[in-house]
């Protein structure tokens, strides 16, 4: 018996032991800021390797314990898990400390029948609350975690908040100095400034939106099978709420419901997205902004404007863009959305009602293959890649830039439910659920909240690794290399963003030529960087071949050459050439750029 007793005991200690260690590796993990980084055997490059960590991956460290230098990594080493419980060394240059500071919480059990389900389902804890509250009031709604892509790739919160927080990546309506990102100077449209950082985690953060009205920024934007065509049809109605477009084409609701069944697209999705795009459509003195919004109407827009054609001249009268693909930022916004429209043959028959629903039914095509059949079928993953059906477009083709449009779009389309009576239909609901969020995401009131939350091991000297430096600025270190930067882009953008990182790190830009670099960053460039150590790096902007910083025909022409070989490129600009990011330049990168310049699909980044 006593034996016995003494087993119990011995098996309690060994659990608690466990389990207390446990916790503490759980307390921090870091994040891979390079690619190619050795996992080595003891704190020193003589040690064997391991394993190779990729940029963004994520690791438990043993401890956050900083092992001083044995050799080759002037800031250390920590010691961490990879590959389940095998442990080995990584060089505290190339890894970012971050605290969980969720811990305790997470560790919560479920207790009542809904948090057992959202558990089961993948939910953690901290979720559980808020969608609790909403399934008493609607026990119709259904809730799924989204917790991997397809390819089974998790995504950490840091990485995705690092992502999203480059130069112009994402916008606001604000003039908040907080909401804000001084340092970045790329091109807006009125009324639009850069998003801050805090303002980024607090509009990514899903539980900021648990709410009966913005929960439908979530919703499955496929067509709901319990919702009948007739009340889809009442349903558009609510959300134009008799306002000037609907006023002026009173059978737009009907057009949607069509477009609706051709595409399996919900009515109350394409409606909505009319709405956050379009608003009342109602022509002002403004013209020059409210261009798009009349041609909608009129379908006149080259008659109100002879010097607005299409790239070969043709007039843009009787062609339809109601959701203002391609009206990316920056100028000529209406002309580049009638200019898709003229390409895709969105009208141009003369018959205003089919003209409408050939542009409608295309819109509608177009978000279905262009965003839903790639795993962006929600309002939030539209504005959000996080979890994409293909893992190298994850936090690319996103079809907004105003980080206020899920809240806004998914309160039209609540508005309109509520006034349809539609509120306790079987809605299906699919909300992201990222590892190693922080507990509370609020919007910055202070300058420290738009920074990151970053564990600064003792004796770090705050300087950052050139590595770092690229990455937490928004772009893509890769050997020699420094890309993701967009078209257009000025060299002083470039500096702030990467000087803004943090410590004492200057920056240095000359051009291909070795002369001091300004106006737009070019393939090319030379980026000399000097944190905790000094490196130069190469611009490149993929599809800039000439040099230039922009993507034209002179770049058409050089990947033309190359293919043929009566012109080879080489280093940068053969690097830039490959726009299908294959390895290979052929006629997949010839036909990227020239969809590029026509505005049909820009290169991504």
């Amino acid at each position: 018996m006593k034996q016995n007793k003494k087993l119990i005991i011995l098996i309690f200690m060994i659990s608690c032991f466990l389990f207390i260690n446990n916790v503490n590796a759980a307390s921090y993990y870091g994040i891979s800021t390079g690619s190619g980084v050795n996992i080595r055997s003891t704190n020193s490059t003589s040690g064997s390797i391991l394993a190779t960590a990729s940029t963004g991956q994520t690791f438990d460290l043993v401890s956050n314990t900083l092992h001083s230098n044995n050799g080759g990594c002037s800031d250390g080493w920590y010691q961490i898990y990879y590959n389940g419980s095998n442990t080995g060394y990584i060089c505290a240059t190339y890894f970012n400390v971050y605290e969980i500071v969720e811990t305790s919480s997470e560790q919560r059990q479920p207790v009542t029948e809904c948090e057992i389900e959202l558990a089961n389902a993948g939910f953690p804890s901290s979720y559980w609350n808020g969608l609790c509250t909403l399934k008493a009031k609607y026990p119709n709604w259904t809730f799924n975690a989204v917790t991997k892509d397809v390819n089974g790739n998790t995504l950490d919160w840091n990485v995705a908040i690092n992502a999203e927080s480059s130069c112009g990546k994402n916008v606001i309506s604000s003039t908040n100095a907080y909401y804000t990102d001084s340092s970045c100077t790329a091109s807006m449209d009125p009324g639009y400034y850069p998003a801050s950082k805090g303002v980024v985690r607090y509009y990514m953060d899903p539980r900021n939106f648990f709410n009966e009205v913005n929960i439908f920024m979530f919703e499955n934007g496929y067509r709901n099978n319990s919702i009948s065509s007739t009340s889809y049809t009442t349903l558009s109605t609510k959300i134009f709420n008799n306002n000037f477009l609907v006023s002026q084409i009173s059978y737009l609701p009907t057009l949607i419901d069509q477009a609706s069944s051709t595409t399996n697209i919900s009515a109350g999705s394409l409606a909505s997205r009319i709405r956050q795009e379009l608003g009342a459509a109602k022509v002002t003195t403004n013209n020059a902004f409210y261009g798009q919004l009349a041609s909608v109407v009129s379908g006149n827009y080259t008659s109100r404007y002879p010097e607005k054609l299409s790239s070969n001249g043709n007039s843009l009268d009787n062609y339809y863009n109601f959701f203002n693909v391609n009206a990316t930022d920056g100028s000529d916004t209406t002309q580049k959305a009638l200019q898709y429209a003229f390409n895709n043959g969105w009208g141009g028959t003369g018959n205003q009602y089919n003209d409408r629903q050939l542009a409608i039914t295309g819109g509608a095509n177009f978000l279905k293959t262009k965003y839903y059949e790639k795993g962006q079928y929600s309002i939030y993953f539209q504005k959000f890649n996080v979890f994409p059906t293909v893992y190298s477009s994850r936090f690319l083709n996103q079809y907004m830039t105003n980080i206020q449009a899920p809240k806004s779009e998914s309160s039209i389309l609540y508005s309109a439910y509520s006034s349809a009576d539609l509120l306790n239909s079987n809605f299906v609901f699919y909300i992201p659920v990222y590892q190693n969020m922080n507990s509370v995401n609020n919007l910055p009131t202070s300058d420290a909240d738009n920074g990151d939350i970053v564990v600064v091991p003792p004796g770090n000297t705050g300087e950052n690794s050139v590595n770092t430096i690229v990455t937490a600025s928004g772009f893509r270190y890769s050997g020699s290399y420094i890309s993701a930067i967009t078209p257009n882009t000025t060299v002083d953008s470039i500096k702030n963003s990467l000087e803004g990182v943090g410590g004492s790190n200057t920056v240095t830009i000359t051009d291909a030529n070795g002369n001091a670099a300004s106006g737009k960053i070019g393939t090319g460039y030379k980026i000399t960087i000097r944190g905790n150590s000094t490196e130069t790096l190469t611009a490149i902007i993929y599809g800039d071949t000439s040099g230039d910083g922009i993507v034209n025909a002179l770049d058409l022409l050089k990947v033309q050459k190359h293919i043929l070989g009566s012109s080879v490129l080489s280093g940068a600009y053969k690097e830039a050439a490959d726009s299908s990011k294959d390895g290979k330049v052929n006629a997949l990168d010839l036909l990227k750029v020239q969809k590029h310049i026509l505005g049909s699909a820009l290169i991504g980044q």
